[in-house]
């Protein structure tokens, strides 16, 4: 491993998301749709960077799919989830680490985390090689903003048209774009935001250590079965309509995948 870099995400950060990852259907899903797009665009046996892939869920998700994954990553915690679930190559450092020119590269709510993004994406630009495959997945909607994007240290949520916009100037040309998580929209807005506005439930900062976890587990638990079948067939309407092209028109996180020009 190289050395330790300090990021918006401690180790006791990931640690805590890396206890509830492997039960979350938040986490599955998304894995699970970024899987199906994958398909469409990526190479397997092409090395893929997941850049910024925190403990490595997603990075190993694709792993046994028969991707060629490394996790580059610089959280040395991470970095030591990563190894725990069995990944065969971890990388503890960023971008800039890198020497070689990378074939393709998974950028997983990463962006939103990046203060100046556009230099951030010129930046991967230069990383990548000829016709290098970048998938990136963030945050929608700024009428989503809650302080649980103040905790997280977004610096912001994205629109298609700007996330597109951003990424066509760093010379890219785009080969998808959709929001997803539609089905979401509405219970964040009303649960995050209206109700975090009007003092029913409490800001992030203002919540102790006990109230956290307990959203934590709410948020990202295994659902009951019932529960579960809604979701499965709730998102699997949504896989398919992004794979056919026709995308959907909002949702809580976007997805888009462009190729270097």
């Amino acid at each position: 491993m190289q050395k330790k870099v300090e990021t918006q995400f401690t180790g006791e950060m990931q640690d805590e998301l890396f206890s509830l990852e492997d039960h979350s259907w938040w986490f599955q899903y998304r894995a699970k749709l970024l899987a199906e797009v994958a398909e469409l665009f990526f190479c397997k046996d092409c090395l893929t960077y997941d850049v910024g892939g925190g403990n490595g869920f997603t990075t190993r998700y694709l792993e046994k799919l028969g991707y060629n994954m490394a996790l580059l990553e610089p959280t040395e915690e991470a970095c030591i989830n990563g190894r725990k679930r069995g990944l065969k190559k971890v990388v503890c450092g960023t971008i800039d680490d890198l020497t070689e020119q990378v074939e393709q590269i998974s950028l997983l709510d990463v962006l939103e985390h990046i203060e100046n993004d556009e230099a951030f994406l010129n930046n991967l630009h230069r990383h990548l090689s000829m016709e290098g495959r970048l998938m990136i997945a963030v945050p929608a909607f700024n009428v989503l903003w809650s302080s649980e994007d103040d905790a997280a240290g977004h610096f912001r949520r994205y629109r298609l048209r700007e996330l597109r916009r951003k990424v066509e100037n760093a010379g890219f040309e785009i080969l998808l774009g959709s929001y997803f998580y539609q089905f979401l929209f509405l219970p964040i807005l009303l649960v995050r935001v209206l109700l975090e506005k009007i003092g029913i439930i409490k800001r992030y900062d203002m919540r102790d250590e006990e109230e956290r976890r307990k959203i934590n587990q709410q948020q990202f638990d295994e659902r009951g079965y019932l529960v579960t079948k809604v979701l499965d067939l709730l998102t699997s309407r949504e896989i398919c309509k992004i794979k056919s092209g026709a995308g959907l028109s909002f949702g809580s996180s976007i997805v888009l995948v462009a190729k270097k020009k």
